[in-house]
């Protein structure tokens, strides 16, 4: 399958101003996701979807393609991911003599994302059959379903309907259950561009990775734990 890569970068983000060109570690956040689709060997290219021009320069220097600035329509805060992955794509397809199987979104606000993630949700799709590959965590404990309520005048009432606490009183006994958490999500094309089906279509896959991995920025306290981790090698 020809795979291409899409890490979308909007400039106008709120809770941490830059964030995706904000210095982690020793270089800007983008770096981390551009040095991973590089690694890759099962992405067929990939490139930069940004509305800023500062952000291009920096992707640029990382050795990133940035071949469009995206239209300031497709950068809002309520902007889906479905109409700026089609942009990308189309705007790709008219400038590249290949055709392109699925795309891989891959955002840049997960700085431990791996390419051996990529190549194995690469691998996954082309060996399934399924619509979509996304990338999700083992939820643990406390965590789980099961062991969550919703308030209903005050009253705890269960999110998993007819469960009984009682009968999952311990961790080992909760069955597994899978979070997204963004890291590698990869959609075929023909799903994507079928606006009638869900952005993921009908049939997706698990891939499983670990929790560090998964780990993504969206505040500054999210910053200062990674740079702590970065610090600890």
């Amino acid at each position: 399958m020809n795979v291409l890569g899409i890490i979308p970068a909007r400039g106008g983000s709120k809770r941490v101003p830059k964030k995706n060109i904000k210095t982690l570690g020793s270089k800007p956040l983008i770096a981390y996701t551009i040095e991973a689709a590089k690694a890759s060997i099962n992405l067929t290219d990939f490139v930069i979807s940004t509305d800023s021009e500062e952000i291009a320069a920096v992707a640029k220097n990382y050795g990133a393609k940035v071949p469009f600035i995206r239209p300031s329509e497709l950068a809002l805060d309520a902007t889906s991911d479905r109409p700026v992955l089609i942009h990308a794509l189309k705007h790709y397809l008219a400038n590249n003599e290949v055709e392109i199987d699925a795309i891989c979104l891959l955002r840049p606000t997960s700085p431990f994302r791996t390419a051996a993630s990529i190549n194995k949700g690469i691998a996954l799709i082309e060996s399934s059959g399924s619509d979509s590959v996304r990338s999700m965590t083992k939820v643990e404990g406390v965590h789980h379903p099961y062991w969550m309520f919703q308030s209903n005048d005050g009253l705890a009432t269960g999110v998993v309907p007819n469960v009984s606490i009682e009968k999952y009183y311990q961790s080992q006994l909760l069955p597994p259950v899978f979070r997204l958490n963004g890291c590698v999500d990869i959609i075929k094309t023909e799903v994507l561009l079928n606006e009638k089906l869900p952005l993921y279509g009908n049939s997706m896959q698990i891939l499983e990775i670990d929790e560090r991995e998964s780990l993504d920025i969206d505040t500054q306290q999210d910053f200062e734990y990674c740079e702590w981790l970065i610090s600890r090698k």
